[in-house]
């Protein structure tokens, strides 16, 4: 983050200089501020579905790329979004929720958005439970977390219950009566299973795959899958391009992959 560079009280000058020298001296001062060794810092703002697969790419780039440094900040898409239209720091931002990406686009905040991974929804549950299958979940005695309605995993989870209502109503039908919260976030519902509050989750492959403990059960291949939108912000550092151009490499579609996330096809521009 970049931060305004101010004079300190003990460097004010405290007798007349000649003014080349005083010139000379600001000069060496002002030459001390701004990013530290004159290296670029990149800001991603970037959804906390994010937070454990982003910083082994970054990693990456950091390698590659000596002499710029990335920061990562991570929250819900929504949050992100305001913070950026309000002015907050940033440079790239990776949004769960398209919509949110094409708020700042519509804005005339940011620009170049490109699909650079995608999440499959999944529902959760313990490894040692009994349930096999979404039917299994709809006969037993469970409680079942969603996201809230205005969250992309929230919203997956009811169009992939209407899929099922397609081929299996019952099921469907019981399913629904068996929600016991919506939450604001993918993690909060996650959490609400890992700490014994739920029994099942609608949650994305992802974080099944980094949860110790979890196994998946698969919802209709109708479902369509969750796709992560980038964007460069308004007057983003140069390096930012190269960031994003680096997200959709051989390499960090790797990583993508070992977390669970499904693979972008490189270049694509979002909807």
């Amino acid at each position: 983050m970049r931060a305004a560079c101010r004079l300190s009280p003990s460097r004010r000058l405290r007798a007349p200089l000649p003014a080349l020298a005083v010139l000379g001296a600001l000069a060496l001062l002002l030459g001390g501020c701004g990013a530290g060794k004159g290296e670029p810092t990149v800001t991603i703002a970037a959804a906390s579905s994010l937070r454990h697969v982003l910083p082994d790419i970054v990693e990456g780039f950091e390698r590659s790329h000596p002499g710029v440094e990335v920061e990562l900040r991570f929250a819900g898409s929504q949050v992100l979004a305001s913070q950026i239209a309000e002015g907050a720091d940033g440079d790239l931002f990776i949004s769960a929720n398209p919509l949110q990406a094409a708020r700042l686009l519509d804005a005339g905040l940011a620009a170049r958005p490109t699909v650079v991974t995608a999440n499959v929804l999944v529902v959760a549950v313990p490894e040692d439970a009994p349930w096999r299958s979404l039917r299994d979940l709809a006969l037993a005695d469970v409680r079942i977390a969603v996201g809230a309605p205005s969250v992309p995993v929230g919203l997956l989870s009811r169009i992939a219950l209407a899929w099922v209502e397609q081929q299996q109503p019952e099921t469907a039908h019981a399913l629904r009566d068996k929600i016991a919260t919506e939450d604001p976030s993918v993690r909060i519902v996650l959490s609400r299973l890992e700490l014994g509050e739920a029994d099942a989750a609608f949650v994305y492959a992802s974080d099944v795959a980094v949860s110790d403990g979890l196994r998946a059960i698969l919802l209709p291949p109708q479902t369509p899958p969750n796709e992560y939108v980038a964007v460069l912000i308004e007057d983003a550092e140069p390096a930012a391009g190269e960031l994003l151009a680096w997200l959709l490499s051989p390499n960090a579609q790797a990583i993508f992959g070992l977390y669970g996330f499904l693979p972008s096809v490189a270049g694509v521009q979002a909807r």
